[in-house]
């Protein structure tokens, strides 16, 4: 299906401003290589006023009888850009667009899906409830979310409303190489999980690169980010190790379970992440110094959330995938009308390579 005579018009929350832009210029790589031009792909613009109650208002071009594509993702203050977000779909909505697509590479809340004390909130259940119920929306496309059970808090009734795609085989396609240049054996290679949760999300990450796997058991009674960790379920002793989950946040687990994995005999240790706030009660460089101070030799994020800035200056330690052509490709995909299935194929990681 072709997205007909629909001009398509890329919109960004102000802190997702930057990252928009690379996926602009993979959109029009694709266009121009492919020959799935995108009929009038353009970047939109949007106008915030800040009133002096504090009151925000939201201002779009013309977009009527385009296909909107606003990509949004975590930037600090987490609050702000929520409260843009709405504004932004409301002001599209209001200026009559023929169709939107909302893109969250990073969705905000995501941790805080479930009900396990009393009396307390659900931001991640609360939010997609908002776009979906209050605002309409019908399209999301999520990269990776926090909690699987993300996608099925996008609904309207009894139709699904979001679509989830995933960072895996990118972050796969080059760990594979990655392990040679660092001189690694790939025959004592061990994917080792954060927890068990990680393990079976993950779990063909081992398949995928030959590795043996193990990960560490651990509970988490509440949302602290201080879960208590029990052991290590696998063998790591004088084994290469990759450490890999979804999301580096302070830092602080990720130098503990490094820690743990050496104290068992690992003979090098690197860490791999989708998701890489790297965000810390004393601020960004605290997290980057825990992570710098740890037994790990190597760390490979993909910038769902904009990290470049904060490891600064440690590329020797620090590899940042972008995952623009990745949007890009499912964005094109999606207005297109083309299956996403297929980006879940390693075959695939050519068309999307950073």
């Amino acid at each position: 299906m072709n997205n007909g005579i629909r001009p398509v018009k890329l919109f960004s929350t102000t802190g997702s401003s930057e990252f928009t832009d690379r996926v602009f210029i993979q959109l029009k790589k694709r266009s121009a290589n492919d020959g799935k031009a995108l009929y009038g792909c353009s970047r939109g613009s949007s106008a915030v006023d800040r009133f002096s109650n504090d009151n925000m208002q939201i201002t779009v071009d013309d977009v009527r009888g385009s296909f909107a594509v606003i990509i949004a993702t975590q930037t600090l203050p987490v609050s702000d850009t929520i409260m843009e977000l709405l504004l932004l779909l409301h002001a599209l909505k209001n200026s009559r667009t023929e169709d939107l697509l909302l893109v969250l590479p990073y969705m905000p809340y995501s941790r805080s899906d479930k009900k396990n004390q009393p009396r307390i909130s659900s931001g991640g259940v609360l939010i997609p409830r908002i776009l979906t119920t209050v605002l309409g929306v019908k399209r999301t496309l999520l990269l990776d979310p926090h909690s699987p059970n993300s996608l099925h808090y996008f609904e309207q009734g009894d139709s699904p409303c979001a679509d989830v795609i995933t960072a895996v085989p990118l972050l796969v396609d080059h760990l594979s190489r990655a392990v040679l240049e660092w001189g690694w054996d790939p025959s004592l290679l061990t994917v080792v999980f954060a927890d068990n949760g990680a393990a079976t999300r993950f779990g063909n990450v081992p398949r995928l690169l030959g590795a043996d796997r193990a990960y560490i058991d651990k509970s988490r009674p509440d949302h602290s980010e201080n879960p208590l960790t029990k052991a290590i379920v696998g063998d790591v002793d004088g084994r290469y190790c990759i450490i890999f989950d979804d999301e580096a946040l302070t830092g602080g687990t990720a130098a503990k379970d490094a820690g743990i994995v050496a104290a068992n005999g690992a003979k090098a240790i690197a860490m791999a992440a989708i998701h890489a706030p790297l965000e810390h009660k004393n601020g960004p460089e605290a997290a980057v110094q825990l992570l710098l101070d740890s037994p790990i030799g190597q760390f490979v994020f993909t910038d769902t959330v904009p990290c470049q800035h904060k490891v600064a200056g440690h590329s020797d330690r620090f590899t940042v995938l972008s995952v623009a052509p990745l949007l890009a490709e499912a964005i094109s995909r999606i207005v297109t009308g083309e299956s996403l299935t297929a980006l879940y194929q390693m075959d695939m990681v050519d068309k999307y390579r950073s």
